[in-house]
């Protein structure tokens, strides 16, 4: 099974169809993808802040915030990165697009593993 994509360098950062074309060699599958992904997760947090006194330290529901943070891997390195309310939106719909082409892609690994050489091997 061979996946082709047009600018392999670009699949971490690229919704997904799968299709095969009848004309299409059987073992080759084309992929569909939709730009952009963005591998990781959103999260919102409230904080306290460093003012001692300030009503934050004292009533859970007076915290600062809300923010949205972006965690994912950059250059080997778990990260968190602080957005606005508009900038977390956006990167809710490439995280979704990426996590699409993940289980895509786990879909044919699967597909790959019961059809392997050894599938059809009789227990002994």
């Amino acid at each position: 099974m061979q996946i082709s994509l047009a600018l392999p360098e670009i699949l971490m950062y690229i919704a997904v169809k799968m299709k095969v074309n009848k004309s299409q060699d059987p073992k080759t599958v084309t992929i569909e993808v939709t730009l952009p992904l963005l591998p990781g997760s959103i999260s919102t947090a409230r904080s306290t802040c460093g003012k001692p006194q300030c009503a934050c330290h004292a009533d859970p529901d007076k915290r600062h915030g809300l923010y949205y943070r972006w965690t994912g891997v950059l250059n080997g390195k778990r990260t968190t990165k602080t957005l606005s309310r508009e900038e977390a939106l956006a990167c809710q719909v490439r995280i979704r697009n990426y996590r699409a082409l993940q289980q895509t892609i786990e879909a044919l690994l699967r597909q790959a593993l019961e059809n392997a050489p050894w599938a059809n091997r009789e227990a002994k």
